[in-house]
């Protein structure tokens, strides 16, 4: 397709009136692709040592960069360890040009400005499953299912032997956009969990609480019996975002990681909301609410207001990450010379017997992809090279960086060195998506060693628990034509909005569960039946893709 196409189908979604030049243009050190009609070494080239371009090959990239506080001498992806490295690797230098975008909206809005100018970088990072496809049906970006039959032998392996991830990179009109980012071991995928102050439960004499009865009683006990142990009734047992209690009753909820309130059951999709066990979640949340057990500041939690329920220890129990939360904020209070007592504990039970982690990861992490402009002369280079972050030489090096300097084999494990674990100003995250490469940013199978090098110990037991009783109830990613995404944008902003106020206007006891048959009449009034029914038919589609349809 043509740059003025490009542009012109660009400008139609964006409604935007002129034309902007973005100067990403292709810079090469060699003439076009001498290789673009021939399948790939099955072995992959780069990892057997050949070089994916003969010539010197430059190419332009655009993404997101925001350095590290505290971090030095990185402005761009092209001063980090993964890109030079890569140059000596391929023969391929990507020249990035980077936005400090501080929020997706902004970031999505300099992109369309791109898209409209018609002057298309080569790579476009951090696409999402939504974004590949509006830009790729308008022909912006390059299909790719047969470049990496031809090209990628290390993702192709891992589309064959894994069909939901090929269910979920698969846009509606049966192509693929994007290179996507993978999490295919559990462990990746269940990153967070329910963690509690196990000092407190010593103190007030109770073990760890195995059901939502349980819980109860146990923050209960630390509303009543002064665990801090300063002389108060100051306790608020129950701090952040309660709605992953909701998953414990069986249905689906948003709440972290959890962007809709659908859930997988019987080989069905259903909307957790309308479901009779959503009442039940309602009101037993309520519950602990009306007793002063869950944070009055829990619909919009700040994060300095909940550093210093921690902090100030009057808070002993929440849902969060096991590296953000549980491993962070022992670290904080041991560092305050205080007792680092948080402890990994279960899912909760709920009343019908089951656990469940609804806010885990899929098997693709959905916000951090790459594409290919369809106006670049270099797809089979650009293809090769995004199949090298699949390989495992590509892995290593994303992941972990060069060996004897960042990271060393230890027991066949590869293992962070000291200047990467004991940055004096920069964790492990901070140092490796500074000086490294951006771990969460490129098309890859996530190391479960990377992962779990960003833990504690009691982070760990956390990660365990969470693989062990996350559920099957997470809903795939999914993807949607664009009448039928209009619909449900539009859909989803009323009927979230009336969940939302109606949610927490029965939690908070503002509204009496005698109007809550009222409530699930107005879903109905403003569209759950037909959200259901849109979704209904995505799910449709990715399980026939599964199925090879």
């Amino acid at each position: 397709m043509s740059k003025r196409n490009v542009s012109a189908l660009a400008l139609s979604v964006l409604f935007i009136a002129a034309s902007v030049t973005a100067g990403c243009t292709s810079d090469s050190g060699g003439g076009g692709s001498a290789a673009a009609d021939k399948p790939a070494d099955p072995q992959g080239t780069v990892a057997a040592g050949a070089k994916i371009s003969e010539k010197p090959l430059t190419v332009n990239g655009w993404t997101d960069f925001i350095p590290a506080t505290g971090s030095s001498g990185v402005s761009s992806y092209s001063d980090q360890i993964v890109w030079k490295e890569i140059e000596k690797r391929t023969n391929i230098s990507v020249k990035w040009e980077t936005t400090a975008a501080p929020g997706s909206d902004d970031f999505k809005s300099q992109l369309g400005l791109i898209m409209a100018s018609g002057k298309l970088p080569d790579l476009i990072g951090h696409i999402d499953p939504l974004l590949a496809d509006q830009y790729g049906r308008q022909g912006a970006l390059q299909p790719l299912e047969d470049l990496i039959k031809k090209h990628a032998p290390n993702l192709q392996k891992i589309l064959d032997g894994n069909p939901a991830v090929r269910g979920q990179i698969t846009s509606p009109d049966g192509h693929i956009y994007f290179f996507p980012r993978l999490l295919l071991d559990t462990r990746t995928q269940t990153f967070a969990g329910y963690m509690i102050r196990g000092d407190w439960l010593e103190k007030v004499g109770m073990k760890a609480p195995d059901t939502t009865d349980e819980l109860y009683q146990v923050l209960k006990a630390f509303k009543e019996k002064d665990p801090n142990g300063n002389g108060k009734q100051d306790e608020i047992p129950f701090t952040d975002n309660p709605n992953p209690i909701i998953w414990a009753f069986g249905v689906g909820s948003r709440g972290p990681n959890s962007t809709d309130d659908f859930f997988i059951e019987d080989g069905k999709i259903k909307y957790g909301p309308t479901d009779s066990r959503y009442k039940d979640a309602l009101q037993y949340l309520n519950k602990l609410y009306s007793e002063g057990l869950l944070d009055p500041e829990y619909e919009k939690m700040k994060a300095d207001v909940r550093d210093g329920r921690i902090m100030q220890e009057t808070s002993g129990f929440m849902y969060g990450s096991n590296a953000g939360y549980l491993t962070k904020y022992n670290k904080m209070l041991k560092g305050a010379s205080k007792n680092p007592g948080f402890i990994a504990v279960a899912p909760p039970k709920g009343p019908t017997g089951e656990r469940n982690i609804i806010g885990k990861h899929n098997e693709i992490d959905p916000g951090r992809g790459v594409s290919i402009a369809s106006t670049t002369k270099y797809a089979a280079e650009l293809t090769k090279l995004m199949d090298y972050f699949y390989s495992k030489d590509g892995a290593m090096l994303l992941y972990f960086g060069l060996e004897g300097d960042t990271y060393t084999m230890k027991d066949g494990v590869p293992t962070y060195t000291d200047k990467v674990v004991n940055d004096p100003k920069l964790d492990i995250l901070g140092y490796l998506n500074t000086y490294v490469g951006f771990v969460s940013g490129w098309p890859s199978a996530q190391i479960p060693e990377h992962y779990l090098a960003t833990l504690s110990d009691e982070g760990k037991k956390g990660n365990a628990l969470a693989v062990q009783y996350a559920g099957k109830k997470k809903v795939p990613a999914l993807h949607f034509t664009p009448e039928e995404l209009n619909e449900v944008q539009a859909l989803q902003r009323d009927i979230n909005t009336f969940i939302d106020e109606n949610m927490n206007a029965f939690i908070r006891g503002k509204k009496p569960f005698g109007e809550y048959d009222a409530f699930q009449q107005g879903l109905k009034k403003i569209g759950s039946d037909k959200l259901t029914e849109l979704y209904s038919k995505a799910y449709e589609r990715y399980n026939a893709v599964l199925k090879g349809k």
